[in-house]
């Protein structure tokens, strides 16, 4: 059972230094195969106020989304060999890879949910983009200093509805991005020629 609390310290540890010095640390060098991080998925955030159309189909049809699901699954296979020796953290770990994918998605789908709900991922992206590297949990932020709020500052406040207004304009056209992403399409098309 101590496994449980083993895992998550060392997932929002992990989490935190991973985001911090690989996707934002490396990634700001626009040769490096962690670019899509910094360069994709945050100038796309930016611009869309905190939406992602990268986000919207499934996690094969873009590179931010399949990237990303590469690198948890690859933490999670590294895990696996702990599963008979440490069933409790391996168990944990793994479900702390799912809730980071599951609420990650639902952020960049759902902009208004992330303010309410991970604000601290909010945050991160339309506050100081090298502060609150946590996605899941803040408290690591919290613990080593870089936890900075902006959900609910003046200055928050004052450019909330251009944020607002630019997730809804780039989640308007989703319907069709998304039809237009479908591998089935492609086999549709193909057969009818």
């Amino acid at each position: 059972m101590l496994g449980i609390p083993a895992a998550l310290v060392v997932f929002g540890a992990g989490e935190w230094a991973i985001h911090k010095y690989l996707l934002h640390g490396l990634g700001r060098d626009r040769n490096s195969r962690l670019a899509f991080h910094y360069h994709d998925h945050h100038q796309a955030v930016r611009r869309n106020g905190g939406y992602d159309p990268a986000y919207e189909g499934p996690v094969w049809s873009t590179p931010t989304q399949s990237r990303e699901a590469i690198g948890l699954a690859a933490v999670a296979l590294a895990h696996a060999p702990l599963f008979p020796i440490a069933p409790f953290y391996t168990s944990t770990v793994w479900c702390c890879l799912y809730r980071y994918r599951r609420d990650h998605r639902h952020a960049h789908l759902d902009p208004e949910w992330a303010r309410d709900h991970l604000p601290w991922h909010y945050d991160h992206h339309m506050g100081d983009q090298d502060k609150n590297f946590g996605v899941a949990w803040s408290w690591f932020d919290v613990l080593v200093k870089t936890r900075e709020v902006f959900v609910g500052t003046a200055k928050e406040r004052a450019i909330h509805g251009k944020h607002a207004a630019r997730a809804e304009t780039a989640s308007s056209g989703a319907a069709l991005r998304a039809q237009r992403r479908s591998p089935l399409r492609w086999l549709l098309q193909a057969a009818r020629r």
